[in-house]
């Protein structure tokens, strides 16, 4: 056996089983190991901040949503890095975001009408519906300090951590519940691969 199928045969043992949930079809049979990050003491952090460590054929890429069984709780994976050893992918080391939305929407301006009282009201397309995601409120004062952790670095924004696959656009409205309401302002594509970065505000359209 390979080193690799070791691995995975302890990870089968010591792991906890996940579901890759994707809207073509979800995969399941994986065996992982969650852990928190041992460089982070926040509250924040500990919250929505994992680790975990994948078998070396997972099919677990950057943009899917993974949901561990036993604990019922999805999570974004934001990093995917293979660990070689002679050449070859023995294991996968991810980071995962922890989703606090479970069915937000997805809403697109489609054009406007006159409403009561002759106010022009925006219509609405839905976009997506049922989108995973991790909302985060800014960090204001004393939560920005110096002993800030890696994870939490550049949150001053409201933030919406969302698959890139689920097609956000500015100026997109965002409601993670029933009455909520953002506009997306800005989505930061680069500061994790095929994961956008919504910067969202209070919308008042």
């Amino acid at each position: 056996m390979s080193v690799g199928d070791d691995i995975k045969d302890a990870l089968s043992e010591v792991g906890s089983s996940y579901t890759i949930v994707r809207d073509a079809g979800n995969i399941s049979g994986e065996t992982g190991l969650l852990e928190y990050s041992s460089q982070v003491t926040k509250p924040l952090t500990l919250e929505h901040f994992r680790r975990c460590t994948a078998p070396y054929d997972t099919q677990m890429i950057t943009g899917d949503v993974v949901e561990f069984d036993v604990i019922d709780q999805k999570f974004i994976v934001t990093n995917v890095l293979a660990e070689l050893f002679e050449n070859a992918a023995v294991q996968y080391e991810a980071v995962l975001y922890k989703c606090n939305v479970a069915s937000g929407e997805l809403y697109r301006p489609s054009g406007e009408s006159w409403g009561d009282q002759y106010h022009k009201e925006t219509q609405w397309e839905l976009i997506k519906d049922n989108c995973d995601a991790m909302q985060v409120a800014a960090l204001y004062g004393n939560d920005l300090d110096a002993d800030n952790e890696v994870a939490l670095i550049g949150l001053q924004k409201d933030e919406v951590l969302i698959p890139r696959f689920a097609g956000a656009q500015v100026l997109d409205r965002w409601q993670p519940y029933s009455g909520e309401y953002y506009i997306v302002s800005t989505i930061e594509t680069r500061r994790y691969p095929n994961v956008d970065v919504l910067i969202v505000e209070e919308d008042t359209r």
